[in-house]
């Protein structure tokens, strides 16, 4: 009994103690930590190695708390680093890789910035620069292609204005994928006992045989890619060649090939890719009745009987011949974006050709179902169309022209241009729908070819009827 009395009246004391201590702020003398040693025990290393970091530090007074270590080189950060440091002395050794990347130059220092910080908040700051990092020796480079496994060597360029760029007189088509290697075997592939470049997370960077990554180069402004220069400073690559000269002439029948693969399985469809030229004439064959009934008018004027001049800007494009309507569609690439080009897509609107017929839906399968607008100035773009206005058979208000201007062809979340704050001219409604498309009222009457004209600079929607 007396021992358990004696048990409670300790257990009581400890607590009382610990009750009254919990809220006590230990504070020290103002004191600085001391950073005792820090080596880097390699005085020069090969871009790609590792260093090796010995860092001590101290502080007789207030204990430590952390230490922040950051590898810089050419003032970009490639290692950071915090320990935890307790007591009043702590150490750290560790390696840190130095990469080999874009815009590493020769000769350059390895610092080491260190950071050493007490409980108290006080900092001592210090920096290490015994170490230099050297480019790898590369006099000449080689070009190993993907599927030809032809091998091109290219020697480093003499000229000092431009150091670690390499230039290859070559003759590719407009595309080639191809690996830099700094040594090929006795058959002239790749010796990965060498550095190799490849593409890494979407530029150019040292890969290894179990990466896959090709780098490719494709321009379809070239008839041929004549010369490669190489800069393995910045790690960047440009072609060039003998341009691709504008189409002049287009057989709809031989020029595009039938049932193309990007239209799915739309049957009566011959397409494929042409480079067209701003303001270049261009002859048509194939194409039966009225040039002008048969063709854009937002891209083509027409010049005479089967010519017409390009109006968009130079580059290629896909061009859509649908046989059973006799009319060549014109499309952007796919990928081109806002504010480029705008793509119309929804209901109630057709190709402004003659018998017109609506086939617009809210699909991207075919140029049935969408048209794309041609910006014609900085913030304007033009898109004719046959629109057709159907009186909804429900109640509601609004009829079977809808449809809304997209950044993209297809569907892309949050990329579009609604027209609620547009200013926009009768019959057709902006601030009419919440969704920001473009209707009229069910009873309005919409039947015709209209030229639209958006103006995102000065936010209107207005129209020329053409028929």
């Amino acid at each position: 009994m007396k021992n358990i009395i004696k048990f409670v009246f300790v257990y009581l004391v400890l607590a009382s103690w610990a009750c009254t201590n919990e809220d006590i702020v230990v504070r020290y003398a103002d004191s600085t930590p001391k950073i005792d040693t820090a080596i880097v025990t390699e005085t020069q290393i090969m871009y790609g190695d590792s260093i090796h970091v010995k860092v001590s530090v101290s502080d007789k007074i207030a204990p430590l708390s952390t230490l922040l270590l950051r590898v810089v080189v050419n003032n970009e950060i490639v290692a950071s680093e915090t320990f935890r440091t307790k007591g009043n002395q702590s150490s750290i050794s560790k390696a840190y890789h130095v990469p080999f990347v874009a815009n590493r130059p020769d000769n350059e220092p390895v610092k080491i910035y260190l950071t050493s910080t007490n409980v108290s908040g006080i900092e001592k700051d210090s920096i290490v620069s015994t170490t230099i990092a050297k480019r790898p020796d590369m006099p000449s480079i080689w070009i190993v292609a993907a599927t030809s496994g032809s091998t091109v060597q290219v020697p480093l360029k003499t000229d000092t204005t431009a150091q670690n760029v390499y230039v290859a007189n070559v003759a590719y088509g407009n595309t080639i994928s191809f690996r830099l290697a700094t040594k090929v075997n006795r058959l002239k592939k790749v010796d990965w006992t060498g550095l190799v470049f490849g593409k890494i997370n979407g530029g150019i960077g040292l890969i290894t045989s179990d990466d896959n990554e090709w780098i490719t180069i494709s321009d379809p402004t070239l008839f041929k890619i004549k010369k490669i220069t190489i800069d393995l400073l910045k790690f960047t690559i440009k072609a060039e060649g003998q341009p691709l000269e504008p189409a002049k002439t287009l057989d709809v029948n031989i020029d595009l090939a039938a049932n193309p693969t990007s239209l799915n399985d739309y049957t009566g469809f011959r397409g494929g890719n042409v480079y067209f030229g701003e303001n270049v004439e261009v002859t048509f064959t194939g194409i039966t009745g009225d040039l002008a009934n048969s063709i854009s008018p937002d891209y083509f004027e027409v010049t005479g009987t089967n010519k017409a001049k390009f109006l968009g800007k130079t580059g290629v494009y896909k061009a859509y011949y649908l046989t059973t309507a006799n009319y060549l569609y014109i499309d952007p690439q796919p990928e081109t974006l806002y504010p480029e080009v705008l793509w119309v897509c929804g209901t109630g609107f057709g190709r402004p050709s003659s018998p017109y017929v609506s086939t617009g839906s809210w699909n991207w399968n075919s140029p049935l179902d969408y048209y794309p607008c041609r910006l014609i100035e900085p913030g304007v773009y033009q898109v004719t169309m046959y629109c057709k206005n159907t009186p909804s058979t429900t109640t509601n208000i609004y009829g079977g022209l809808d449809f809304k201007f997209f950044h993209k062809r297809g569907w892309w979340d949050g990329h579009e241009t609604w027209v609620n704050n547009y200013t926009v001219q009768a019959p057709f409604l902006g601030p009419g729908d919440v969704n920001g498309n473009v209707k009229v009222l069910s009873e309005s009457v919409v039947d015709g070819v209209y030229k639209f004209t958006l103006n995102t600079n000065t936010k209107t929607l207005t129209y020329q009827k053409l028929n």
